[in-house]
């Protein structure tokens, strides 16, 4: 890929923009509004999943590409999101592990945003796979200048996943059982652990 070296010099000013979710005889007009208030950026493509890959592995960016050349013609600098915050349907519906597992044991259905398991193979693969297809896509666009990763708070998974990676991670980070306790002061309220496999992820 090659890298964009538009370099920004102004300061931008704007926020997210969801023109995916209005009709499009919508969007000059509101780009007339931003530029009446001085706005100079956007940031699209926060929730658009559902639209850029309608079924696993076909993905379809002509709406995005339309939001994409009316900023750019519009010289406005772009901050492009992964879209992968919320699921399309498809997926929860054939790979269920892809819902995140709420504290209480309950996994969690199609219809939230924040709704996905960080540690669910099939999820990490399918996300990896759309910002794959989307840097590729517009690696050479130079009105967009920053990625949006992410900014949602909450959705933690507490699922058999994340239960096994969260005792990896605190294997490699003490080494020792007895490390463990001693950083955590597990001696209050009789909470010394003996084997890795009692630990579960706070809640």
């Amino acid at each position: 890929m090659k890298k964009n070296d538009k370099s920004i010099n102004t300061f931008l000013y704007g926020g997210d923009y969801n023109p995916d979710q209005w009709p499009e005889d919508t969007w000059s007009k509101d780009i007339q509004v931003f530029k009446k208030a001085d706005i100079n950026s956007a940031t699209i493509n926060i929730f658009s999943w559902a639209l850029l890959e309608p079924e696993e592995g076909k993905y379809d960016f002509s709406e995005l590409d339309k939001v994409v050349k009316k900023l750019s013609d519009a010289n406005f600098d772009i901050g492009i999101g992964t879209s992968t915050a919320a699921m399309p349907a498809w997926m929860f519906k054939k790979y269920p592990d892809v819902a995140r597992v709420d504290y209480q044991g309950r996994r969690h259905v199609f219809g939230q945003r924040y709704n996905f398991c960080p540690n669910s193979k099939n999820y990490q693969r399918l996300a990896g796979n759309l910002v794959e297809e989307l840097a590729k896509h517009y690696q050479n666009n130079p009105n967009i200048v920053v990625w949006h990763v992410n900014n949602e708070y909450g959705g933690n998974c507490y699922c058999e996943n994340c239960q096994h990676e969260f005792r990896k991670w605190l294997k490699d980070k003490y080494q020792t059982l007895d490390a463990l306790n001693k950083a955590w002061n597990m001696n209050v309220w009789s909470h010394t652990i003996y084997d890795w496999d009692e630990i579960v992820v706070p809640n």
